[in-house]
């Protein structure tokens, strides 16, 4: 049998009741970048490599573009974000499905173009929570991909015309904090 070594130390899930939790996806907070702008897409760290629970959940160190590139922003309808983390497979071989599912406003050329040009590449997301936490979907092995798109121009007034869309990945873990600088591409100087 192998040799296992377990160096993240035991540490309870404690909770404070005074933590304020606000749910949700911040409609301003949604990046996106396609794999081949990246010259370095870091992970969390392996769990040998630990040191304790928080350090295997969290992406610490900043993701390196190629030059010119960098994160684009993505603005969603308010109250629509939501990121989901659920397990697959069989004892022994879980793996973690995560997912964000967003409407973008309208259902207009930018977006349509959008859809178009991204519905097939590989990407990273990086996602902003409303409680400040810092979220990423993708990874250099397993990208992520608009796994669902769905968009309405409403049938009468006050039915939303959006564009929803769904982005997943497959990975060993839920998706990981991002603690690191989001990059934002350069913007022409006017």
């Amino acid at each position: 049998m192998a040799e296992c070594v377990d160096p993240i130390p035991l540490e309870n899930l404690d909770f404070c009741p005074t933590i304020e939790v606000a749910a949700g996806v911040s409609e301003t907070g949604v990046y996106g970048a396609a794999v081949s702008d990246f010259e370095t897409i870091v992970a969390p760290p392996n769990i040998a490599d630990g040191t304790d629970l928080d350090s295997i959940g969290t992406i610490a160190t900043a993701h390196t573009f190629k030059e010119g590139r960098g994160f684009h922003k993505i603005y969603i309808n308010p109250d629509t974000g939501l990121i989901e983390s659920t397990h697959a497979g069989e004892k022994g071989n879980l793996s973690i499905g995560n997912s964000l599912t967003g409407a973008l406003p309208g259902t207009g050329p930018k977006v349509v173009g959008y859809v178009r040009k991204y519905k097939n590449m590989p990407m990273i997301f990086i996602v902003k929570e409303k409680d400040g936490a810092v979220r990423q979907l993708g990874s250099a092995l397993s990208p992520a991909y608009m796994s669902e798109i769905t968009a309405t121009s409403g049938q009468k007034a006050g039915d939303p015309k959006t564009t929803t869309i769904k982005i997943t990945d497959t990975l060993a873990y839920m998706a990981p904090h991002y603690a690191a600088t989001i990059e934002e591409f350069p913007v022409p100087a006017p």
